[in-house]
């Protein structure tokens, strides 16, 4: 906040939650700074039926676009957190996506053959498994992963978790709430309007949650 109030800021930057988005964009409104902001999302992949068409590096491309929920640790605001699945090619893409993910090798960073490495604290880690206990709670049901991964050795009690996928509906909150861990809600749809309904139909897909009183 002392920055968004600063007379010495020509300009701020702020990258959080959409709620310390609103008091940082007020607050440079009321110091005339011009802002930009980078805030929560659950950012939807939507995919068609024709991705299957042919088994081919078309589909495989949609496949490891799909896995890349996992990217960093789930820590990067552009990586998939709701995948949004045509019904007839769910069975066939999803054993394709499970097959990948199970794939995914777990260990130190600094390792060449460490794919996916620790959350970034243990309170992020906290927050993770909150949601991994609250999409059961919901009855969401878990397609892989769920739990906190335990590791061998010297990262035994890292802040690690295990890439989780979770079959369910949009009303859950595990669709709705922005988790930033390497957790995909997954549903289906039948038709392109239900599928744009789906993708839009959270806080962070209606823009008039986000004016600025």
């Amino acid at each position: 906040m002392p920055l968004a109030t600063s007379k010495r800021i020509a300009k701020i930057a702020f990258t959080g939650s959409t709620s310390t988005g609103r008091v940082i964009a007020q607050a440079a409104a009321n110091s005339l700074i011009p802002a930009t902001l980078e805030l929560g999302g659950k950012s939807p992949n939507i995919f068609f039926s024709d991705i299957a068409d042919q088994d081919d590096d078309f589909f495989d491309k949609a496949t490891e676009g799909l896995v890349l929920f996992a990217f960093n640790q789930g820590e990067v605001c552009t990586c998939p957190s709701r995948a949004i699945i045509h019904e007839s090619i769910y069975d066939q893409f999803m054993s394709r996506v499970l097959e990948r993910v199970a794939a995914i090798n777990q260990g130190n960073p600094l390792d060449v053959a460490t794919m996916m490495g620790a959350q970034a604290s243990k309170e992020q880690l906290e927050k993770i498994k909150s949601y991994l206990d609250l999409g059961r709670q919901e009855g969401a049901k878990v397609l892989i992963g769920g739990s906190q991964a335990q590791l061998p050795g010297e990262l035994a009690g890292g802040y690690y978790v295990q890439p989780t996928l979770f079959l369910g509906h949009n009303r859950m909150r595990i669709f709705q709430e922005e988790i930033f861990g390497p957790v995909l809600a997954v549903t289906t749809f039948k038709t392109e309007e239900q599928a744009l309904q789906i993708a839009n139909d959270t806080l962070y897909g209606n823009p008039r949650n986000f004016r600025v009183n």
